[in-house]
């Protein structure tokens, strides 16, 4: 998988703002370690520009639970725990934005992803 330089900040973002922490299982991982088991994960697949850089949509997942909410069986768990963090109606308006189109702009998304890593540094 091809990660854009976007990518990478956002990444950079969501470890900071989740504390370098699984969602599911709650394992904390020392931003000092190989991270390549903390996963970001998107609820709305990052084929979706819409959704690709929204908080909301995201979340730190190690693998093995990634393996288990992203993929088969644990979906529904997955559902809940985003119904739960963002609300029905919040979840709802996620979807919305989810099925949007959106044209790629990565400097516009550049500089978006900057001012929400202002918000966690």
């Amino acid at each position: 998988m091809r990660l854009r330089p976007t990518d990478q900040l956002f990444r950079k973002y969501v470890l900071l703002r989740d504390d370098y922490t699984c969602a599911r299982c709650k394992k904390k991982y020392s931003p000092d370690e190989n991270l390549q088991g903390l996963h970001v994960s998107h609820y709305w697949g990052r084929g979706r520009e819409n959704t690709r850089f929204d908080p909301g949509n995201v979340c730190l997942l190690c693998y093995g639970c990634h393996r288990i909410w992203g993929h088969g069986d644990g979906k529904d768990q997955y559902k809940q725990f985003m119904i739960d963090r963002l609300t029905q109606q919040g979840f709802d308006m996620l979807e919305v934005r989810a099925h949007l189109s959106k044209k790629r702009d990565d400097s516009l998304d550049k500089i978006f992803i900057k001012e929400l890593l202002k918000e966690v540094t």
